[in-house]
């Protein structure tokens, strides 16, 4: 006896698509047992109408539970066919997790992190995403790589933090995973480090630079404690975009620093109002295992779209901060921006006796508009117990000024900008002497300038020797890169006056500079030109020079023009007293960052008969076209690269 059983469903079903389904079901006697059903499928052509073959009340309940069951299992199976094809999720509960390497970092530090998906389609892409509190600008970024994603932490951490890293399953956004990971106070793990304690006691630091919304000037005092931690410090700032901003504070543990081997160091600030700021900076000048100078460089810009600058840092003596301490005849030099970005430069002396300035003497160049020989200014002046001061002047210009010593402060303007008051900083020197004449010249002096020609957007950079005889004659060399175009060895005959107050007329080249006196042989020299060149000279001392002249580990730093617009450098470098020259250089350019860039394979050139003396070659680049380089003294020597078409001096100090 046999029964058989089709069942036939509509050919529009979800899972059902496709030809009509038959089931056929029979039941056989087996001897000594039950009776067991076996079912078997078959695929075939027939008609969409159910037949039944009846045989006992018993077979016919058993035929429909059998039906019934497999109706309900492929009715399951097409809900479940159809909600994968209209969800896309893959079907199934779907769960993420997410794998990373370390969850404590340090700033510059970087750990890997994947994520897993797992449910039947299969789709394991997965979105990133971080937040924090430090988030957006702060908190780090994410980044493919071949092997998943990657975190970087800031490179600058001013306080510890969290941050939490989140994967979203793309095939269902509803779901995520997430890992917290903590990144503790500290400066970018490429820092060199272990030698923090040559940078001890109270510095002040000067910088110049610009980006897009134009130039800025920067100026400061920093307490390091020899640890690697700014105890507290002070800052002024002053752009073109956002106006003055005049006596920041720096909070302690706000600040960090580190320093190396080669005595390159990163430096971090955090002010008042949360601007953070990373630099770094190369030292120089070391008594007792302290350097007394160095020079630096912001280095925050891993894109070309933010703000660069270069400058000075200087040790300060405590003893020296009071009013009284700033007595005699001060020299000198500034530089900064007028509202059309057009360069100004001015030079002069001023008389500094109790809080009140004299007898003040100004050359000055805007753009090629000259104003010669200004006198009769006047003004005061004031100095805090923390180093920091105040200038104002009786033709309305008013400055910020932080004390090195009682022989030498830093300022910068604190008007906001317009026709009448540019944005500028520099240095000022006290007179060694009360009167000077024309003896004051008398022996080799090297020569370092630099300008900006805004109307052709020129960048110019020269390195010379100054020539005097003591009588108001001299002869000028100069190396001139003036925006790739390079001239060598531009000799000038000319002739001098030198007035009691240290003021310097020249006569015998065309738009003669004017110097003002420092001391014998030294000063600033302030430019009559299109391109408003500023710059210094000093005494040339330790000659005849070769190159043995040169040995030991020395610092450089970059100084010049449009500092936004070229490489800005700091680094180390060591000369073995032959000719050969290795060290390291951390670089900003408009294109980003590097650090730690090696030098290699270099070669430096003196001879003792080189004319004028001390003039040599300093391969660093390894090129066809050395830098040209003046020895100033066996401690210290300038150079430029005649190739660059936005030049800039490099200073060399050991």
């Amino acid at each position: 006896m046999a029964s058989q059983f089709t069942v036939t469903l509509p050919q529009d079903a979800c899972v059902f698509a496709g030809p009509p389904v038959t089931i056929r079901h029979k039941r056989e006697k087996r001897v000594g047992g039950p009776l067991r059903p076996e079912c078997h499928e078959s695929i075939g052509p027939d008609s969409g109408v159910a037949e039944k073959r009846v045989l006992g009340g018993s077979m016919i309940r058993s035929v429909r539970l059998v039906a019934v069951c497999l109706v309900l299992f492929l009715f399951t199976f097409a809900l479940a066919g159809c909600g994968k094809l209209l969800s896309g999720a893959g079907g199934g509960n779907l769960t993420i997790s997410v794998n990373v390497g370390k969850t404590t970092l340090q700033a510059g530090d970087s750990t890997g992190l994947s994520a897993n998906v797992m449910h039947s389609g299969g789709n394991s892409a997965v979105t990133w995403s971080i937040s924090g509190s430090m988030c957006p600008n702060a908190c780090g970024t994410l980044s493919n790589t071949m092997n998943g994603e990657t975190y970087t932490t800031p490179d600058f951490a001013p306080a510890a933090f969290m941050v939490t890293v989140t994967a979203t399953a793309v095939a269902e956004t509803s779901k995520s995973a997430s890992v917290v990971l903590t990144v503790n106070h500290s400066l970018s793990v490429a820092c060199p480090t272990g030698n923090e304690g040559t940078l001890k006691g109270q510095y002040a630091f000067l910088l110049h630079g610009g980006g897009s919304a134009g130039g800025f000037v920067l100026a400061g005092s920093i307490a390091a404690d020899g640890k690697g931690n700014i105890t507290g410090g002070l800052e002024d700032f002053n752009s073109k975009s956002a106006g003055p901003q005049a006596g920041l504070t720096i909070p302690s543990g706000q600040g960090l620093y580190t320093v190396g081997s080669d005595n390159r160091g990163c430096l971090g600030l955090v002010n008042s109002q949360n601007a953070m700021n990373i630099y770094r900076f190369a030292l120089a000048s070391f008594t007792a295992g302290v350097a007394a100078s160095g020079r630096l460089i912001e280095f925050d810009d891993t894109t070309g779209n933010g703000t660069r600058a270069e400058g000075v840092l200087l040790q300060q003596d405590p003893a020296s901060f009071t009013t009284s301490a700033l007595q005699g005849n001060y020299v000198f030099g500034l530089s900064g921006e007028n509202p059309s970005g057009g360069r100004y430069v001015a030079a002069g002396v001023c008389t500094a006796n109790a809080g009140s300035f004299s007898n003040c003497d100004l050359d000055s160049d805007d753009a090629g508009v000259v104003v010669s020989n200004m006198t009769g200014i006047s003004g005061s002046y004031g100095v805090s117990a923390s180093g920091r001061g105040t200038i104002s002047t009786a033709v309305g210009q008013n400055f910020a000024l932080y004390v090195v010593s009682a022989s030498q402060f830093i300022a910068m303007a604190t008007d906001p900008l317009d026709a009448s008051h540019p944005t500028q900083c520099g240095q000022y020197e006290l007179q060694s002497s009360g009167s000077f004449n024309n003896t004051a010249l008398n022996a080799p002096a090297v020569m370092a300038l630099a300008g900006f020609d805004n109307a052709g957007q020129v960048v110019s950079a020269s390195v010379g020797l100054l020539t005097p005889d003591g009588a108001g004659n001299a002869t000028q060399v100069l190396d001139l890169n003036h925006g790739g175009v390079y001239t060598a060895m531009e000799s000038s005959a000319l002739t001098y006056v030198v007035s009691s107050n240290g003021r310097v007329a020249i006569s015998g080249l065309s738009q003669a500079p004017v110097f003002y006196l420092s001391g014998p042989n030294r000063g600033f020299v302030v430019g009559t030109d299109t391109a408003s060149t500023l710059g210094t000279f000093e005494p040339q001392t330790g000659g005849p020079f070769n190159n043995t002249s040169l040995s030991g580990t020395y610092s450089y730093g970059t100084d010049g023009t449009a500092a936004a617009t070229r490489l800005i450098a700091v680094g180390s470098a060591i000369f073995d007293g032959m000719q050969n020259v290795s060290g390291t250089e951390d670089d900003s350019t408009p294109g980003g960052l590097l650090a730690n860039n090696p030098t290699s394979n270099a070669q430096y050139s003196f001879l003792s008969t080189s004319v004028p003396p001390g003039r040599g070659t300093l391969d660093i680049s390894n090129n066809v076209n050395p830098s040209v380089a003046y020895i100033v003294s066996p401690t210290k020597l300038i150079y430029i690269n005649p190739p660059a078409t936005r030049p800039r001096l490099v200073i060399v100090e050991k």
